[in-house]
Formats: structure tokens, C-alpha cells, sequence
């Protein structure tokens, strides 16, 4: 066999494919390239089968053009060398995915075998040239086999521990039949790990003699967490997945995997009276070496040089990792700069920042009783420091969520949680969770639209690359019906926050809104990869396989659904569109009789699913008066269906803000 490299590429993207040829030339590597040869006819087609039956590596190039394109001949090209690949042994590297522009890697439509492997992003010379370089260093040690299988660990094709010596190679460049192309769906992504510094901030271990010292750990990597996403050139996972590993065993390749991160910060935390003793140390994920680790012993009073110690440091290590020693050390000055700005706004107050990790802990929890006890460590922090904008973000986003879940009056909850945010905002108007804490009361609430939306640009405007920003734009377009939008921001939330049920949950619904079943069906079962005990997710994957027709998995599913109310509307809403109004109605009485409080929507949407559309408007009628959240999705709900036609219709949704 031989060394040659293959690149199937759509016509449209010739010119990328001409300057990535570039790149492996000036690399030292052998490309052929003669358009004059790439006309069609029999002789060209057996020429190309040749090819890619013979090649080493398949390198398919995805963009806009091929996502937008139902057919070409660069996808009998990915067909061939898929059913090539089927030959490989499992451990055998043959595919080495591009992505060429920024559309969005989970919804490129190519084939499985292509998502098994760790892709690049390739957009710029200097991405070309570092490509090159990797192609090099793989062929160089082919005779150590790769992974080619979906428990590959990223990265491996790359050749980590390949030799010196690089033979000569023979890259086929392929085009297609120049089919008419069109737009494709989707806006920028973060780069991929192979591009820039990615890093995921492990919950820090509890090694205090008292468990109740445990808010202080995850504090401290909640802190630094905070300061490291605020820095430019990093690629920061969010908390919500980084602490999703926190008492579990998975090594360091595992997690790097979960969360397409190269770098991991773990730590551990032991508090004794004033004193505290913080070791932490930065991990590569491929290979689980160190790259820095450092133990400090200081007191509470130093605990802000600490992290601003730490925080340098990291950003330090991850800069000389990804461009060599000699270009960071003019930049050293440069990073002190910005972990101060990234810092600023804090409070200076130990007693005040101890009282908000507290609070933040409880909040983070999302249950009632813990939502209580954050909003009460968000007031103890205020009280000491009334101007520390965080404490009341905090305080705004757990009033907020103990409204939403019934667990505090709404209303004179959501006034003091609206409140709360605008002072935040007010005190910081740069502080992006104080902005995103105002969408949530605009959106579960206020239902006021405009406010909503502005606060998202600005969120989005300060930081693009927030996932908590990225999460409530997702969440607001879905609610006005903007479903494209809706699905873009979602899927760059799950980039920097894989593990985020609650953002999975909405990526899901906008693709249930889309008319997109088994998309959604698939982010759904994500979720219960992660969190087989997540609320409400068997319940909506449960609806979505009745909408395809299948029947019996749906009831199967909704029945294993824990929470009632969950259970109980999916039932319900399944039933009624089988016919089976006996089943039906026996699970919209008991959703009646035991939880008409508190699931005044779910009843609306089992009346709507039956088609009695006086009783979903009189249910509807009384979630307005409760201000139950869930009507902040009345726009884009397929369930209402059957009240389109009634001017009743309209008139709710011009009461809502949306307009008719």
C-alpha cells in the first residue's frame, strides 16, 4: 500500500484545498496536484477508486458547501472510503476530518465512521501549516497503529510518538462534479482542542477535616474557573460539566474525551481555622503528564493572591504548551495584566466571597431546600457587602429558580429577582452572569421579550464564548420561535458545557420544534448517558417516539420517568394521540387531582393533545395567572397544534408579548 494522502473536497472549496496543498509542500511533503487531470469520464472515476482503495490516510474536507449539498461526487468519495474502512482493523488509523469555516461539527451531515475521529478546524495559513505538520508526523509513525475505532483517544492520529524520519508522500487532491450549492444553517463554534488551549477546572477534593468545608473547595475552583474563562485564547469548559466528574474515578484521557479538552486543573483543598493548604496541578489529557503543579499554605486573608498566583500560572503553562517557550516569555508581564482584569469587580471582603461560595454551592444544586439556603448565603453576603454585584446575581438567579419551581411567591420572588439582577448590573454593567441572570427573569417571568433580548447581546457581546450567555440565547429564540437561532447558540453552549442537561434538554426541544425527531431523540438519549436520573427527559424522549410512531417504546419510556408531573403529561399527551382516551384520562385526573398548583401547562397541553380546546384555553388561562414559567414556550410547543385555528390562539399570544 502506499503513503499517499487523499483530500475529497467539495468544488466550491478548490481553493482551500489548493492552499492546504500549499502548506504540505512548504512542509517538505510531495503533492500532486494537476486540476488539468480532475475532468470526469471513466478513466478518471476508476483513477480516484484507485485511489482510495490504495491511499493511507482519507482526509474529507467539511464545510458550509458540503453540509448545504445533498449530492456530489464527494460523497460517493466518503461512501468508498467508509466501506474501505470496514476492512481496517479497529485500531487502524484511516480518517483525518477538516472542518474548513466555522459551521457547526454536530450538525455536519457526514458519515458516523467520520465522528470517530477528533477533528480539526482549519481556517486560517498557520492552521494549514500545524496540519501539515501533524499529517507528517502521523505517516512518519504508520507503523505503529493508530485508532480508528469510536474509543479512539484524541489526538492519536496525530502521531504524538511518531520518529524523526518522514518518507515521501503522494497527496491525491479530489474534487466533485461541481453541483449547484446553497446556504447551511449555522454560525461560529469554539475551535477545537488541536487549535488553542483548552482547559476544564476539576472540582477541587475536600481534604478539610469537616464535609461542610466542601463548599469551600468547589468555591475556590469555582472561582478560578471564573477568571480563567474571562481570558482570551482560552477554551474554558463550564462549570457545570468540568464539576460533573467531582467524587468519580474516571482518569484523565476519559474526561479530556467527554469534554474535547487537552488540559485539565485538579486540586485539592484543606481548610483548618484561618489557614488553608491549596496543591494543584495541571494535567494533559493524552497522556495524563504534568505540566505544573504548585502547593500553597497562606491564610484566608491571601486567599484573592492565591488564585491570582494560580491563575497566571495556568494561563502561563497553556500558552508556552501551545506556542514554545521562547514566544511566551516576552508575554509574562501581559498575563498579570489580564488575570487582574479578568478579576476585577470582586468583592474584597474574605467573609463576603466565603458567604457567595456558599450560596453559589446551594444554588448550583437546583433542589428546594438547597435554593433556600443560597438565596440566604446571597443576603448574608450583602449584607456585609452591599455592593459586591456577584452576591446579587446570585441572589437574583436563585429567587428565580425557587419561583419557578413553586418553592417561593412568584411574583414578589421575581420582583426582588429582577431587582437583584439590575443592581448587579447597575454595580457592574460589564459582569456577563449579571446580564444573563436578568434573561432568565425576562424570559420564566416578565415574558418581556425585548428586555430579554437586548440583555442577551449585551451577555453575547461581552462574552461570546460564555456558556451560561450562549445557554439563555438558546433558551430565548426558542421561546420566540427564532428555532435556527435557537439551535445554533445551543450547540455552541454544549461545546463549552457538554455535560449540561439543561442545555442538552433545550438543544432537544428546538430540534423536536424544527420537525427534527430523531436528532432530537439522540440528544435526548445523550442526556441519559450522562444523567440516567435527569427530570423530565424520558418523559420528552417518551413524546418524541410517539411522534414517530412508536408506540410502544414511547409508553415504555414515559412510564420510567421519575418525576410525577413529568410522568403523568407524557403519559397523557401519548395516549391521546394513540386513541386510548381510557389510559388518557386516567393520567390527566391524577395530574388534576395532585398537581393542578403547580402543572397548570402540562394539563393545557394534555387538553390541546385531545383536542378540547375550551378546556386548554381555560388551563392556559389559569398558567397565565399563575405565571407558570413553562408558557414561555406556548410560541413553539407542536402540542397546541390544535388550538391554531381558534382566535383565542392570537389573542393568548398578543397577551404573552409574542405578537399574533
Amino acid at each position: 500500500m502506499t503513503q499517499a494522502i487523499f483530500l475529497s473536497y467539495a468544488s466550491q472549496d478548490a481553493d482551500a484545498a489548493r492552499r492546504i496543498c500549499d502548506a504540505l509542500r512548504a512542509a517538505g511533503l510531495e503533492v500532486w496536484f494537476d486540476q488539468s487531470e480532475l475532468r470526469g469520464g471513466d478513466a478518471w472515476d476508476a483513477s480516484i477508486r484507485k485511489q482510495i482503495k490504495e491511499c493511507a490516510l482519507f482526509v474529507p474536507m467539511i464545510s458550509a458547501n458540503t453540509n448545504a449539498r445533498s449530492e456530489g461526487y464527494f460523497r460517493l468519495e466518503w461512501k468508498l472510503a467508509v466501506d474501505r474502512s470496514h476492512l481496517m482493523a479497529d485500531d487502524a488509523t484511516f480518517f483525518v476530518p477538516v472542518m474548513l469555516d466555522d459551521s457547526l461539527e454536530p450538525a455536519a451531515r457526514v458519515p458516523d465512521a467520520f465522528r470517530a475521529r477528533q477533528w480539526s478546524r482549519l481556517n486560517d495559513e498557520s492552521a494549514f501549516a500545524a496540519f501539515a505538520g501533524r499529517i507528517g508526523k502521523l505517516l512518519a509513525g504508520s507503523a505503529s497503529p493508530g485508532k480508528n475505532g469510536a474509543n479512539a483517544a484524541p489526538g492519536d492520529e496525530f502521531g504524538i510518538n511518531a520518529s524523526a524520519r518522514r518518507p515521501r508522500t503522494v497527496t491525491k487532491l479530489s474534487g466533485d462534479d461541481g453541483l449547484k450549492s446553497g446556504g447551511a444553517l449555522a454560525n461560529a463554534t469554539p475551535p477545537t482542542k488541536d487549535t488553542i488551549p483548552s482547559i476544564a477546572v476539576l472540582a477541587f477534593a475536600n481534604r478539610s477535616a469537616s464535609a461542610d468545608d466542601e463548599y469551600f473547595s468547589d468555591g475556590l475552583a469555582d472561582e478560578l474557573l471564573n477568571v480563567l474563562a474571562k481570558i482570551k485564547g482560552l477554551r474554558v469548559i463550564a462549570r457545570t460539566s468540568s464539576f460533573a466528574f467531582k467524587g468519580k474515578s474516571d482518569d484523565a484521557a476519559t474526561i479530556g474525551a467527554k469534554l474535547n479538552v487537552a488540559t485539565l486543573l485538579e486540586g485539592s483543598v484543606r481548610k483548618s481555622g484561618n489557614r488553608v493548604r491549596i496543591s494543584v496541578q495541571l494535567v494533559k489529557t493524552d497522556d495524563a503528564s504534568h505540566l505544573w503543579g504548585e502547593t500553597y499554605d497562606r491564610t484566608l486573608d491571601d486567599i484573592f493572591a492565591v488564585q491570582d498566583d494560580i491563575a497566571q500560572s495556568v494561563v502561563k503553562e497553556l500558552r508556552i504548551a501551545l506556542m514554545g517557550r521562547t514566544q511566551q516569555a516576552t508575554n509574562v508581564p501581559s498575563i498579570q495584566t489580564e488575570i487582574a482584569e479578568a478579576a476585577r469587580g470582586r468583592t474584597a471582603n474574605v467573609e463576603a466571597l466565603r458567604l457567595l461560595m456558599q450560596s453559589r454551592f446551594f444554588i448550583s444544586r437546583a433542589g428546594v431546600s438547597d435554593l433556600n439556603q443560597g438565596v440566604a448565603y446571597a443576603r448574608q453576603a450583602l449584607v456585609i457587602d452591599p455592593e459586591f454585584a456577584m452576591a446579587w446575581t446570585w441572589l437574583s438567579r436563585g429567587l428565580t429558580f425557587a419561583a419557578a419551581l413553586g418553592d417561593a411567591p412568584v411574583v414578589a420572588a421575581n420582583e426582588e429577582a429582577r431587582e437583584a439582577a439590575l443592581k448587579a448590573i447597575e454595580l457592574d454593567p460589564n459582569l456577563v452572569d449579571a446580564h444573563v441572570a436578568l434573561v432568565w427573569h425576562m424570559n420564566f417571568y416578565a415574558w418581556d421579550w425585548q428586555r430579554a433580548e437586548a440583555a442577551v447581546k449585551r451577555a453575547l457581546a461581552l462574552a461570546p464564548d460564555d456558556a451560561d450567555a450562549l445557554a439563555s440565547a438558546s433558551m430565548l429564540y426558542l421561546a420566540l420561535g427564532k428555532n435556527e437561532q435557537a439551535l445554533t447558540y445551543g450547540l455552541r453552549s454544549i461545546d463549552l458545557d457538554p455535560l449540561n442537561q439543561r442545555n442538552r434538554r433545550d438543544l432537544g426541544q428546538a430540534l423536536v420544534a424544527m420537525g427534527k425527531q430523531t436528532e432530537a431523540e439522540s440528544e435526548f438519549r445523550k442526556m441519559l448517558e450522562f444523567s440516567p436520573k435527569s427530570v423530565n427527559v424520558r418523559g420528552r424522549l417518551a413524546v418524541c417516539l410517539e411522534r414517530q410512531g412508536r408506540h410502544a417504546e414511547a409508553v415504555s419510556m414515559a412510564e420510567g420517568e421519575s418525576a410525577e408531573w413529568a410522568r403523568l403529561n407524557s403519559l397523557g399527551i401519548i395516549y391521546a394521540l394513540q386513541g386510548n382516551f381510557v389510559e388518557a384520562d386516567k393520567a390527566l385526573t391524577q395530574l388534576v387531582d395532585n398537581l393542578q398548583h403547580r402543572a397548570a401547562v402540562q394539563i393545557a397541553m394534555n387538553y390541546a393533545a385531545r383536542k378540547d380546546r375550551d378546556r386548554a384555553f381555560e388551563w392556559l388561562e389559569r398558567a397565565y395567572e399563575q405565571r407558570d414559567s413553562g408558557l414561555a414556550f406556548l410560541k413553539t410547543n407542536w402540542v397546541y397544534e390544535s388550538l391554531y385555528a381558534d382566535p383565542r390562539w392570537p389573542a393568548l399570544l398578543r397577551k404573552m408579548g409574542f405578537g399574533a
